[in-house]
């Protein structure tokens, strides 16, 4: 059960500060003026809970713990500016519980340059590239190039039936491998 003392806290603050503004931004938009002041009084309500004791029975780590407060403020501004963001109320998140510092900051350092569809299209391009045999050339026969099933089965000297049952092997095997690294990044 760990500390923290003030001078603690303050270092956390320095290398928090980088990670909340960009959250802040990206979660909602917000100035810099704003994630600063929400930053600064997040921090104000850390310190005084550690002062309080309330950190030393926290079952999730520290930043994750100051993200949630740092959240329930950006929510109150927003609420209170009335921006017309749409907030989903029926989400809660839990300052509590168990999520993992690394899923956040892969979140967070997505290369800003390339979209979230720029992202997916490379790892899909990725996936089929490295599938065997035949996979590789029917996925990117039929969704890449637009060939038929009847074209493919020219090009792979086989049976239409073949290539159906193949491609729907091969789009499954597909599927896996793409949802296993998504679950990897996160």
């Amino acid at each position: 059960m760990p500390t923290y003392s003030e001078k603690v806290l303050n270092q956390f603050a320095q290398k928090e500060w980088g990670k909340v503004q960009t959250f802040l931004k990206k979660q909602y938009t917000l100035p810099d003026d704003d994630c600063n002041d929400i930053f600064q009084e997040s921090f104000i309500i850390l310190m005084k809970n550690a002062k309080e004791g309330k950190l030393k029975d926290m079952t999730s780590s520290l930043s994750t713990y100051f993200l949630g407060i740092c959240r329930n403020k950006a929510r109150e501004l927003l609420r209170s500016k009335k921006h017309g963001v749409n907030i989903d109320d029926d989400y809660t998140f839990d300052a509590m519980s168990d999520v993992k510092d690394e899923k956040i900051n892969n979140l967070l350092t997505l290369d800003s340059a390339k979209s979230l569809i720029e992202q997916k299209e490379a790892l899909a391009r990725q996936i089929v590239h490295d599938l065997p045999k035949p996979c590789n050339e029917l996925l990117w026969g039929f969704f890449r190039d637009n060939y038929s099933l009847q074209t493919l089965a020219n090009m792979l000297s086989k049976t239409v039936g073949y290539v159906k049952v193949t491609k729907h092997r091969c789009q499954e095997k597909f599927r896996k491998r793409y949802g296993d690294l998504v679950k990897a990044l996160l």
